[in-house]
């Protein structure tokens, strides 16, 4: 490694080489031509260092610098010392980039950085399918000319960042998307891409809970108010008329003594965790009860049949699997039609599960409604659930009362074919007697 020279140190090797040709041409009497014959050797010199100097930089492929003399050998030292920090820094920056993508490309939301002119410099994977991006090809290009929305072009022209904007997708009207956009640099700008779809729809949901449970309550409340106001008005109540009252109010006092007993059931498995308390459940004994039950509630109006293996038990929490297989029978007695047929079945899988499961030959449900079954209060036809007393709450209690035992509801029916409602027991629930 060549060490920086002074500049006297230049001076001194200088006359160094200028001695011998001053002391010759001294010596000979002629000083000034040996001067001048100095000066073009060094001309000359310097010239082709140079030549090799650019010869190096521009053609040559070697790492290393040639050869050089005098002074030079410090300025093709000085330029490789230059260019290895160069490659260092550049070798640095490729890194620090290559780990800026990474990171923004492990990002579970859209990024998109673009300029002052709104031109798009960079996107992640996530954003051009959030944003039906094409990547390189819409580099360079405004991105209000991609996406031309008139709410997200106004929060662009405003730049009233402090709130996120909700935007429908541009590729599923059913999705729903927040933008962000946060400073990046003095001249760009990083527009950030969540999916907030499901948030959107639990939102709407509870909108939908706080209306439905509402208008459960207030129904009844309204019954019982209306014939107490009438029977204070009365002096004389007619027995037949008080009668009919009272039952009216029973009923309704009823239903809502059940709508809030479900509502505390559910919130009761809500806060368990999975297998809180877990026990040997006798399920062939159970699902023998509700049999009879299901046949006494159906007044002989249904073919009711069973298929239970006996010997097939489960360990699980005993009120909660109770209260899902009741719920599913049930439904199914309220929603088939007189004469329609049930079949109730708890048998092994050849993969070794437990599967429970309740078909009858009803009046089916619509394929667009079963993903939303287990929602709270949620009802196919409005009239038909009054009709039957349901609640809307039976099969949000199964879908949580399965949770908890590591299960899902599974469902499927065709419109005036039919429907089956089942689920799995995980084979580490699973116990034979």
């Amino acid at each position: 490694m060549y060490k920086k020279p002074s500049i006297w140190q230049i001076i001194i090797r200088l006359l160094w080489m200028y001695a011998p040709f001053a002391i010759i041409g001294q010596a000979l009497g002629y000083y000034f031509s040996a001067t001048i014959l100095f000066c073009v050797i060094m001309l000359f010199t310097h010239y082709y260092q140079l030549l090799k100097l650019s010869k190096w930089l521009w053609e040559q492929r070697g790492i290393y610098p040639p050869k050089a003399l005098g002074i030079w050998s410090n300025v093709f030292e000085g330029i490789y010392t230059q260019q290895r920090r160069n490659v260092k820094k550049r070798n640095e920056l490729t890194t620090l980039v290559r780990r800026f993508r990474l990171g923004a490309e492990a990002l579970p939301d859209g990024v998109v950085i673009y300029d002052k002119e709104r031109r798009i410099f960079w996107c992640n994977k996530i954003a051009q399918k959030m944003l039906n991006l094409k990547w390189p090809a819409d580099k360079g290009i405004r991105i209000d000319n991609l996406i031309r929305m008139p709410e997200f072009i106004d929060y662009l022209d405003d730049q009233a960042y402090q709130e996120p904007l909700e935007i429908p997708s541009p590729t599923n009207d059913t999705d729903v998307y927040e933008i962000r956009v946060v400073p990046f640099e003095s001249d760009k700008w990083t527009l950030i891409v969540r999916d907030i779809t499901e948030l959107h729809q639990l939102e709407q949901m509870r909108k939908d809970f706080i209306a439905n449970v509402s208008h459960e309550l207030k129904t009844p409340l309204t019954v019982m108010r209306g014939y107490l106001e009438m029977t204070e008005e009365l002096d004389d109540i007619d027995s037949a008329m008080w009668n009919k009252a009272h039952t009216m109010m029973v009923e309704q006092t009823t239903r809502m003594d059940e709508l809030v007993s479900q509502l505390l059931s559910l919130s009761k498995m809500e806060r368990q965790t999975p297998l809180d308390e877990v026990s040997i459940i006798n399920i062939p004994k159970i699902l023998e009860l509700l049999v009879e039950e299901a046949i006494s509630l159906s007044a002989n109006q249904h073919k009711i049949t069973a298929d239970i293996t006996p010997s097939l038990m489960m360990k699980g929490n005993e009120s909660e699997l109770r209260s899902a297989f009741s719920n599913l029978v049930f439904n199914a007695i309220r929603y088939t039609p007189v004469n329609g047929n049930i079949h109730i079945c708890w048998e092994m899988t050849q993969s070794g599960k437990a599967k429970f499961s309740v078909t009858d030959d009803g009046v089916g449900i619509e394929t667009n409604h079963i993903p939303r079954l287990t929602e709270r209060f949620y009802r196919v036809d409005e009239a038909r659930t009054r009709k039957t007393g349901g609640a809307g709450l039976g099969l949000s209690i199964v879908k949580h009362a399965l949770a908890n035992h590591n299960s899902k509801l599974e469902i499927t029916s065709k419109l005036n074919q039919g429907s089956c409602f089942s689920f799995r027991i995980p084979k580490s629930l699973v116990s034979k007697q």
